[in-house]
């Protein structure tokens, strides 16, 4: 799971602070989206049948969508007028293949406080959506969240024509958050992505946008890079305008993916004009393969008015904001861009002017520097080519444009340099079997068919050096992609020590070094002697695979020095002298349990203390009696059992080495008493409607005598471990989540209870903990991989002041339902029971398939529904 409050990478003067939007004024006239008044507007709908649809849907809540799309199947919707005070088109629970054209979409105040303006468009997990020809103003723009299609030219996403006005991020109560124009998080590895020909004007003192283009975590392929072409930004400034720190831009390539798979990439910014956006023009702040060229960037640093912003910093920058290793960010450039940026105090190139960020632009060239003075009519003069360049394009921007031309044709991707021959794969010792392999800074990986080891995780092993990799040099001789990817990540010191356990006995060892820089000269010591004195490292690129050395062991280590200049160590290759391999030692394990009794349905803490002399440990399974109860495969070695029969057990742990051998542990006796009979009182659905589940009636969000101050969301495409019920799937997936999270049911009379909480991760693993009134019920639980869910509990409970109470604390916790069942006769009364919808607030919509009406003319059939909201992390992780 990303984290949320986890703001994009931006370049600030180095004295600023970060900025919080607490510090924003408030606004007690907040401009809003002037609406058309003269249509008759139909109430929010809810599609859950693919089609095309057409009308005028206002909704005043801003917990309640105009356009809810639920469905799967192909939805257009094209020629509405959309008015609300939440999300015009929510299409986070569907929308995977979606055309959205042609429509005018107009934000209004919020109906709540604390809540920025609705998107105009969102969705999530899409796998061919289209938005084309439309007009928004005072929303928060378009946000895409992960990615369904292969890329295709049928199933990518395409962002073009469309006018915008005042992206807007602010609260009606005063603050905001930062959003975007087009914000894109962890739509990655797509081909054909196209944002073109858009119009994007914000307001100073009647706008807050961040990045008005945000590439988080997202990008395109080699042989098809994202393409961001012929736009026009104009304006991103802090609120109020006059601000001193501000963190936005027109285009900023951001996230913290930590592989080159999963960062920023594949990016072609061009024939862009961004204009007074303060802080930057635009920034490649993570990623590779980021190609930014043939733009402007023109700020005055004035405001229309002529008054001066006090925010801005520099027009474009190439820095590494995440800290991410060679193999992550790399081969990023801006080129032949035509710049005239406004910073006071400063001389890059001429006096008072910040054209390339000082420090941060290596890969700056061939930059068209605009003559002093940069003005209001400058930027005026940028709008003036804008519009002589639609003209020539033949382009008509937002709703009733209808455009063939101005598309670029997408620049065939370079050849790529043919890889150079690889070196043979270095022959094996004679007369010597192989025992391990480290990888001294990489992961787990395969060479020479072989299983080596990542350094960081491999028992027995500890290395002193600066770990560090730079995936980008050539090396010398060339070889096999798994090996080069290997020696290019590893450690260095002028004194180095790496020592491996491995049985006693006699061994021969290989040590992968290599240069990425200047030459240098060291030696190195086996077991305290000298086996390579004075190696000269040769040029960036050269690596050596030095040995066999021989190694008598006595003590149970393998011990590695070097000394003299920087040695950089890649990796350790152990191989034992002899053709009889040696005796594998078995694991050790013992097990204890966290209580020697527990109650019925009541989970019980099983932890297994495991590990292995001369290798590792494969994996912990637990046993009661012959029947497995589970199995963990990295320490700690854990599982939560709960028992569902009375009685006395005997449980242990199995450990299994990386060769096979095995020990079980001593059995630990458990008592499982048979627990109180149970009702059950209510339980609560937090982020959908009232179901059933289980046979017991489930109440909604909506419902009353509980709070939470979880922030809702839902993603109904990740594929849930276990699977499970239709209706238990939909409601686990659609939940509330925060690092601090609260829920609080009220009104419960007092008595003795069990409490059970759903739970689940969306995106990657989290470390939570969980008390309930005031008890520790989980501590630095592992929440898992996206999908995993699980129903914890039962946690007694005894009510003495009529409220029942979870807290969440560490990371983003995942509340999905909370179930609650009384120990006496307690049965749940709701203060206001809920009342069957009369079919008069059921609006049937009629189709049409030629031209619509003033009013809301639909096809298929479809209901108008007030669903509860559910809210996706996009905002959070893009701001």
């Amino acid at each position: 799971m990303t984290q949320p409050n986890r703001s994009g990478a931006r370049l600030l003067s180095l004295s600023a602070a970060v900025f919080s939007l607490l510090n924003l004024l408030p606004s007690s006239t907040q401009a809003q989206g002037q609406f058309p008044t003269n249509i008759t507007y139909a109430a929010p709908i809810t599609i859950t049948q693919g089609g095309t649809y057409t009308g005028n849907f206002r909704s005043t809540d801003s917990n309640t969508p105009c356009i809810r799309i639920q469905t799967t199947q192909p939805v257009t919707i094209t020629g509405c007028t959309l008015v609300g005070a939440g999300d015009l088109i929510d299409a986070k629970n569907g929308g995977s293949t979606l055309v959205i054209t042609n429509n005018k979409g107009y934000g209004t105040q919020q109906s709540v406080d604390n809540r920025r303006h609705g998107r105009f468009l969102e969705v999530n997990s899409g796998r061919s959506v289209r938005v084309e020809n439309n007009y928004f103003e005072h929303t928060s723009g378009i946000a895409a969240y992960q990615w369904g299609g292969d890329g295709s030219a049928s199933q990518t996403l395409t962002v073009r024509f469309n006018q915008a006005k005042n992206i807007d991020g602010r609260y009606r109560n005063g603050g905001g958050q930062y959003v975007q124009f087009c914000g894109l998080n962890q739509v990655r590895n797509v081909g054909n992505m196209e944002i073109a020909w858009n119009q994007v004007v914000n307001e100073p003192n009647n706008s807050l946008v961040e990045d008005n283009i945000n590439f988080y975590n997202s990008g395109g392929v080699q042989q098809s890079p994202a393409r961001v072409h012929d736009n026009y930004v104009q304006g991103a400034y802090p609120y109020p305008a006059n601000g001193n720190t501000f963190t936005g831009t027109g285009m900023t390539t951001d996230g913290d993916g930590s592989s080159p798979t999963t960062t920023a990439a594949f990016i072609e910014a061009y024939n862009n004009q961004f204009i007074s956006t303060c802080n930057a023009a635009m920034n490649i702040a993570a990623g590779h393969d980021i190609y930014f060229h043939d733009n402007r960037m023109v700020t005055s640093a004035l405001m229309p008015n002529g008054t001066p912003l006090n925010a801005t910093y520099a027009a474009t920058a190439i820095f590494n904001a995440y800290q991410q290793p060679g193999n992550v960010f790399y081969n990023n450039r801006t080129v032949n861009n035509t710049i005239g940026f406004v910073k006071n105090g400063y001389n890059v190139p001429f006096a008072n002017r910040h054209d390339l960020s000082s420090g941060a632009c290596a890969t700056c060239t061939g930059t068209n520097h605009l003559p002093n003075p940069i003005t209001l009519q400058t930027e005026q003069n940028e709008l003036t080519l804008w519009q002589q360049k639609l003209q020539q394009n033949g382009i008509t921007l937002g709703s009733g444009g209808t455009n063939s031309g101005g598309t670029t044709t997408p620049a065939p991707a370079p050849t790529p340099t043919p890889a150079p021959t690889p070196a043979p794969a270095p022959v094996d010792p004679a007369n010597a079997v192989f025992v391990r392999a480290i990888n001294v800074n990489g992961a787990a990986a395969t060479i020479d068919g072989k299983s080596w080891e990542a350094g960081s995780s491999a028992a027995g092993v500890q290395i002193n050096g600066t770990t560090f990799a730079n995936q980008g040099v050539t090396l010398s001789p060339a070889t096999d992609a798994a090996r080069a990817t290997m020696i290019r990540s590893s450690a260095y010191s002028t004194a180095l020590s790496a020592n491996v356990s491995v049985s006693n006995g006699t061994y021969l060892v290989y040590a992968y070094v290599w240069e990425d820089n200047n030459a240098t000269t060291y030696s190195l010591a086996l077991e305290g002697q000298t086996v390579q004195s004075n190696y000269n490292s040769g040029a960036a690129g050269t690596w050596r695979r030095l040995g066999p050395f021989t190694a008598n062991v006595t003590d149970g280590t393998i011990s590695l020095t070097t000394s003299g200049g920087d040695a950089n160590l890649s990796g350790i290759e152990i191989w034992r002298a002899g053709t009889a391999a040696p005796q594998n030692q078995a694991p050790t394990v013992s097990l204890a349990a966290a209580s020697s009794s527990v109650t019925v349905n009541s989970a019980l803490a099983l932890t297994a203390t495991a590990a292995d002399a001369d290798g590792s440990v494969a994996k912990v399974e637990f046993f009661n009696g012959t029947t497995k109860l589970g199995e963990d495969t990295s320490a700690p070695y854990q599982l939560s059992w709960t028992p569902t029969t009375a009685g006395t057990v005997s449980l242990t742990a199995k450990a299994t080495d990386n060769a096979g051998a095995t020990t079980t542990s001593a059995a630990v006796g458990v008592t499982v008493n048979t627990a109180a009979t149970a009702t059950f009182y209510r339980a609560i659905n937090l982020n959908g409607s009232a179901t059933t589940l289980d046979g017991n009636a489930w109440q909604g969000s909506n419902a009353a005598n509980y709070t939470t101050n979880g922030t809702t969301f839902a993603n109904q495409g990740v594929t849930l471990n276990p699977a499970t019920t239709t209706a238990r799937a939909q409601m686990i997936r659609s939940s509330v989540y925060s690092r601090n999270l609260t829920f609080t049911m009220t009104s419960v009379p007092n008595g003795s209870y069990d409490v059970y909480a759903y739970i689940w991760e969306d995106n990657a693993a989290q470390t939570v903990s969980i008390r309930i009134n005031g008890q520790a019920a989980l501590t630095n639980y592992n929440t898992g991989g996206a999908g995993s869910w699980k129903k914890i509990g039962p946690y007694a409970v005894t009510v003495t002041n009529g409220t029942i109470q979870l807290v969440g604390s560490g990371g983003d916790l995942n509340l999905s339902g909370v179930e609650v069942w009384s120990k006496g006769s307690t049965a749940f009364q709701p203060l206001n029971p809920f009342q069957p919808a009369p079919a008069t607030m059921a609006a049937v919509l009629s189709p049409t398939w030629g031209d619509a009406s003033a009013a809301a003319v639909v096809r298929p059939d479809l209901v108008a529904t007030l669903v509860p909201v559910s809210r996706q992390r996009v905002a959070p992780r893009l701001s």
